[in-house]
């Protein structure tokens, strides 16, 4: 495992066997770069090459990458089947349309397809990262065979579409879909909600009062809720991170349209967690239609308003709720969640640093139970996904 940039990786693939099987696509290039961070996310990588894309990248470089010797060639070793073992997955990247094609109709004649017909049965495993010209993906026989191995129980990474190339996905996707297919069942036909992020109020048509965050919470849980393997995870509000594409992701930062894009996805999803992560501002603000004066002094008067997490109770009892809540020393108040009786608490203090890339100390508070835990807030949304998961509770949604 090599070390890395604590805020990229959770360490979900530690114990992991990664076999990667190239073919000849100019994406290519791109694979040393995956293996160096499949590694740090705590696999253990082989990479296994065709014999046309030994011809674009040297199997010198994928073995410096991977720190393993590499498949070149099938010799008496059996290495199709001798090198899967427990806990291994097949990660077919890049994947042509011709591998694609021989894959789906049952013929292993090179590297990647042979290793493919083993591990279809063997582990199930599998990830396949197509990259090649757009009309060729998007050709009706391969969005056939992709939709056949689906059926089979593949992992398709949609590319990344470029005008008329279909490229390679970029990595953290990637491992998020390996990941996926090794714990996908924590969370399985489970669809969440996360509202994330900071939130705005105008003061007058230029000016706004917001609240310190950044959205990274919110980006790992729902990073980590579809490793896990929700069905649906929709996520209201913003992100200075990119929020990957297989998220519902509604964006927004003023409050009002905050609140009405949640009262929305609530009306039309029946959602078995919801985590509010969000800066909500507690105040409402009159807002001038002129830009007011900087050359006179001003009182902004700030109304106490409903809570938006009382209002997210009523809508969805059923719903496992949890909330951050941000104060200056770690202790919790029940009294303050009386009305939206939330299942989990989450509480941080803004003296510790709280907004953006760090390691923080919370409390959590389920039911009679608290603990602290200082961590890295990626594994802090994992270990509230599967705390929520595992509260029972009878599904009372309303419609």
């Amino acid at each position: 495992m090599l070390s890395g940039d604590k805020t990229r990786f959770a360490g979900m693939l530690a114990g992991k066997n990664i076999i990667i099987a190239t073919s000849a696509s100019i994406s290519i290039y791109r694979i040393p770069d995956l293996i160096r961070d499949l590694r740090r996310e705590g696999a253990d990588v082989t990479v296994a090459m065709s014999k046309a894309s030994q011809d674009m990248v040297s199997p010198e470089v994928m073995k410096w990458a991977s720190g393993h010797d590499v498949v070149t060639d099938i010799t008496g070793n059996i290495e199709h089947i001798t090198l899967f073992k427990e806990d291994t997955l097949l990660l077919l990247a890049p994947a042509t349309y011709d591998s694609i094609g021989k894959m789906a109709n049952g013929i292993a004649d090179n590297i990647p397809s042979l290793f493919f017909s083993y591990a279809l049965n063997a582990t199930g495993k599998i990830v396949i990262v197509p990259a090649m010209h757009r009309h060729m993906m998007e050709n009706k026989i391969n969005l056939e065979n992709i939709e056949k191995l689906k059926s089979l129980g593949c992992m398709i990474v949609e590319p990344e579409y470029d005008e008329e190339k279909a490229k390679i996905a970029d990595n953290d996707r990637i491992i998020d879909y390996i990941c996926r297919s090794f714990y996908g069942d924590k969370l399985k036909n489970k669809n969440i909600l996360i509202i994330g992020g900071k939130s705005e109020l105008s003061i007058d048509p230029v000016r706004v009062m917001t609240n310190k965050s950044t959205g990274y919470t919110g980006y790992w849980l729902a990073r980590m809720a579809f490793r896990l393997g929700a069905s649906q995870v929709v996520y209201v509000g913003n992100s200075n991170y990119r929020i990957p594409k297989y998220v519902n992701f509604i964006e927004k930062t003023d409050l009002r349209q905050i609140i009405i894009e949640v009262n929305t996805v609530i009306n039309v999803y029946k959602f078995d967690i919801i985590i509010m992560c969000m800066a909500i501002l507690d105040f409402d603000i009159k807002e001038e239609k002129d830009k007011i004066s900087s050359n006179e002094k001003h009182v902004i008067e700030l109304e106490p308003r409903n809570k938006l997490r009382d209002r997210i109770r009523q809508m969805s009892p059923g719903s496992i709720l949890v909330l951050f809540e941000l104060e200056g020393d770690l202790k919790y108040n029940d009294e303050k969640f009386k009305n939206s009786r939330p299942d989990i608490v989450i509480v941080n203090s803004y003296r510790n640093n709280a907004f953006g890339e760090s390691s923080q100390e919370y409390l959590i508070v389920s039911g009679d139970n608290t603990e602290n835990i200082n961590d890295e807030k990626s594994n802090i949304s994992r270990l509230i996904l599967e705390k929520a998961a595992s509260i029972k509770k009878s599904s009372e949604f309303i419609i």
